[in-house]
């Protein structure tokens, strides 16, 4: 075997940004996938090395991927793979052969294939160590690139395989650069297929992942039904939406939806959606729906969101493909259809003419977990009386969110129906999530009652521990939905201890005009409070221990660098304490006040946009499962009020003064200087 020097070709473009901008490093992972598709491969071999070892963070050491397409000859080398940001494939970038960069710093290529000027198959070796270069050398590096011709007929391949991982690198790594979960041993079966089910319906090809064969029986019960609907978009214009519906062999019990785009020729996944159809039930069994058509192309494959079309084309698709997709669960789901017409004419049932529910998502809900309690107990078909206050019961339940209690406590229903309840309200899109009208009313009520505490008048009155602080640790929720009724908790001594002993250690200060975060007087808010400092605890539903700390700093002290280098320490030095566990804990630390200055606003406005789907996120640490989180007071509430103004529905809040808020739920809390304060309140 030869070997030469050869360099890579680009114009302007460099293998660290333009080469690794998938959205995660699946995504990178499937390109590579797709362009063994577009090789006119028959086989592709998955092969994922699995490890448990003390030096690997991630359990993967390292992953290969090859096919038994036409490969890659010598001759055509630095075309085909060293010149970066041409045209080689239709409609492609070519690029996404380099795609592997974003999940390791080491790639092997291997490749046989055939030279069709010397009428001889080649063998080449060539692979990358990003290590070796850096940015501004990229174009003057050169490559060794192993090569050998061939005598006789040889079989074409190309294999690439990813060392190194970024994942596994002791130092802080991108988001992108992480191991997606759909890597792991008990998930990347499903996975593969969920983005090429039509290659493996139609045995186009076979997948072989650390050699299991990926089988169309394995994933899918029966054939998959079409339907195809004209779309008109926003301009009038005539779109064709194809929905393809299949049954899969699975216990999930949940309908997602994919949008299928052609991407170079291939049909490929760009976006996935959860989604509750008003005539589906868990009984019907899990359904993957693809959706394709001209409408959506490629840039929707290449980190663009839906969103992208345009708010009003959105909601717009939106409705149709919903409408679509209840149509077709309304076809097939005869037995809830029945039900339904049996229930609205009930004389139990709670929603009659004069008796109207507080939202429409409720009485969906009442309607299928009624559903739920026919097909246990067959209350309807007995005629049993039980319904006279079993299902007024159940919808004050609903309104309230006691649900579970009842189910649990009242009528004791069996796991596998409670597990059906919690498959039930499985929804991710914020239109399909159901959230109670009495809770929402309370909320946004509470909302307004917690902007005039931190900025109007009153604030200026307000003690720290004895009023502020008590206010807001029962009303977690606003720092997030998971502790939407969380109480105040905390078990564990020894971890509290320590917390409180490292938040005296960086944050026992007032501020001062040199460290620029001392706030006048006359900028109002708060005054007179100091900083606050509280713990809380909950087990999430993944069984994960969340351990919150709250640093509220005082009005008079706005957030600066200074505050931002010292949440910095505090999350470091957590992470870095042997004696705070790590398995199976989340640490999230919330840093608040009523102002950053310029800039804390600009550090964090920076720092979002890496994580543009959790707001207010500052930091994440890798050793242990840290999050950091930045924000003023105004923010919190503002982002609170969009969604819950979103989910509500524009639902009708009453009225209700500072005044007689604190008097009718916090009548405790009322000392003389509140009660004189509270007087002149209107």
């Amino acid at each position: 075997m030869k070997t030469t020097t050869k360099k890579i070709t680009t114009n302007t473009r460099v293998i660290k940004d333009h080469l690794t901008k998938y959205r995660d490093t699946f995504q990178a992972f499937r390109e590579l996938i797709n362009n063994a598709i577009q090789a006119d491969s028959q086989n592709i071999y998955i092969n994922i090395e699995y490890v448990n070892q003390a030096d690997i963070k991630s359990p993967i050491k390292s992953i290969e991927i090859i096919d038994d397409g036409y490969g890659v000859s010598f001759n055509e080398f630095d075309n085909k793979i060293l010149e970066i940001g041409t045209t080689v494939k239709n409609k492609g970038q070519g690029i996404g052969r380099f795609s592997s960069l974003q999940i390791g710093e080491l790639m092997h290529i291997e490749t046989v294939g055939y030279d069709n000027r010397k009428k001889q198959f080649t063998r080449t070796q060539f692979s990358i160590d990003t290590t070796d270069f850096n940015n501004a050398q990229l174009e003057n590096t050169g490559f060794k690139v192993d090569y050998e011709y061939l005598i006789g007929k040889k079989n074409t391949y190309y294999k690439v395989r990813i060392e190194r991982l970024h994942h596994n690198k002791q130092e802080k790594v991108q988001k992108r650069n992480l191991i997606h979960e759909n890597f792991l041993e008990q998930k990347v079966k499903q996975a593969v297929f969920e983005h090429y089910p039509f290659e493996i319906f139609h045995s186009l090809v076979t997948f072989r992942i650390n050699g299991f064969e990926l089988k169309r029986s394995d994933f899918v019960v029966g054939k998959p039904s079409k339907k195809m609907v004209e779309y008109i978009d926003k301009k009038g214009k005539s779109h064709e939406l194809n929905f393809y519906f299949y049954n899969i062999n699975s216990t999930l019990n949940k309908v997602k939806v994919f949008f299928q785009i052609d991407n170079a020729g291939l049909k490929s996944v760009a976006h996935e959606y959860t989604y509750s159809s008003d005539w589906y039930t868990p009984d019907l069994g899990t359904w993957f729906i693809y959706i394709e058509s001209p409408l959506l192309d490629t840039d929707l494959f290449r980190n663009l969101d839906i969103e992208s079309l345009g708010e009003a084309e959105v909601k717009n698709l939106k409705d149709t493909i919903k409408n679509t997709i209840n149509d077709f669960y309304k076809a097939k789901n005869k037995r809830f259809e029945k039900f339904l017409h049996n229930l609205e004419r009930d004389k139990y049932y709670p929603y009659q003419e004069n008796e109207q529910p507080a939202s429409k998502s409720q009485e969906i809900l009442f309607k299928k977990v009624a559903y739920l309690l026919e097909d246990e107990h067959r209350l309807i078909q007995k005629d049993n009386k039980i319904r006279n206050f079993l299902y007024p019961l159940l919808d004050k339940a609903i309104g309230n969110g006691n649900i579970e209690y009842i189910f649990d406590k009242v009528l004791k229903l069996s796991d596998e129906s409670l597990e059906k309840f919690h498959q039930l309200l499985e929804k991710t899109d914020l239109e399909d999530v159901v959230h109670f009208a009495s809770v929402v009313a309370e909320k946004t009520e509470f909302l307004e009652f917690l902007q005039e505490l931190t900025y109007g008048e009153i604030s200026k009155h307000l003690k720290e521990r004895s009023q502020l602080h008590k206010i807001i640790e029962n009303q977690l929720w606003i720092f997030g939905e998971n502790y939407n009724g969380t109480p105040k908790l905390w078990s564990d001594k020894k971890i509290g201890k320590i917390l409180i002993e490292l938040r005296n250690k960086y944050f026992n200060y007032s501020p001062t005009e040199e460290d620029k975060n001392l706030i006048s007087l006359e900028d109002g808010g708060l005054n007179d409070i100091t900083d606050l400092f509280f713990l809380n605890e909950k087990i999430t539903d993944s069984g994960v221990r969340e351990i919150m700390v709250v640093e509220l700093k005082a009005p008079k002290c706005a957030i600066s660098e200074k505050e931002l280098n010292q949440i910095n320490r505090y999350a470091f030095t957590i992470e870095e304490n042997s004696a705070l566990p790590a398995e199976k804990v989340k640490y999230k630390l919330v840093l608040i006040s009523s102002k950053l200055t310029k800039f804390a606003k600009s550090q964090t406005k920076a720092r979002r946009k890496t994580y543009p789907d959790n707001p207010f996120l500052f930091e994440k640490k890798t050793e242990k499962n840290i999050e950091v989180y930045v924000m003023e007071w105004a923010e919190l509430i503002e982002q609170n009020n969009r969604k819950l103004g979103y989910l509500s529905n524009k639902l009708s809040v009453k009225d209700k003064t500072v005044k007689k808020k604190f008097e009718t739920e916090y009548a405790e809390l009322i000392d003389e200087k509140i009660s004189a304060q509270l007087r002149l309140v209107k």
